[in-house]
């Protein structure tokens, strides 16, 4: 069933974000008409920060990993190929580079109709996105350590 768009026009964001994440039991950090921040306090220690962002009738959920390049050059072809594998065997996101800050930084992100999000849904995106970016991260420190 499609939901309506409305609940997502101007103000309608906010309130409807919020009513999201109260039914998934999250806070959110920063809100806004266009844009939310959710944070998560992982338990593998880190914190992992959700950004959804409204455009027109989509709205685009990324999380920004800690792996990050300041030449686009020094990005390891490996974990790109990597990232790409395991995208092909996701429902929900997928992996990509965007350039933060000046710097080359892997994120898993996932667009969304607006028609078809409900709390459920609007859940299991946000779950997907923030388990992933953390084992993205978990799986490069225990490299490092090794």
């Amino acid at each position: 069933m499609a939901v309506d768009l409305d609940l997502f026009a101007g103000s309608n964001f906010r309130s409807t974000i919020a009513s999201y994440c109260n039914a998934n039991g999250w806070k959110i950090n920063e809100i806004n008409d266009r844009r939310a921040i959710i944070k998560f306090d992982m338990d593998s220690g880190t914190t992992q920060t959700l950004f959804i962002i409204k455009y027109e009738s989509t709205l685009e959920f990324s999380v920004p990993s800690g792996v990050k390049f300041s030449d686009k050059d020094d990005i390891p072809g490996w974990l790109s190929t990597t990232l790409m594998l395991d995208t092909a065997n996701y429902k929900v996101g997928f992996w990509c580079i965007e350039k933060i800050s000046e710097k080359y930084t892997y994120s898993i992100m996932h667009n969304a109709d607006m028609s078809l999000l409900n709390a459920q849904y609007f859940g299991s995106v946000v779950s997907k996105l923030v388990a992933e970016c953390d084992k993205l991260e978990q799986s490069i420190q225990r490299a490092l350590n090794s």
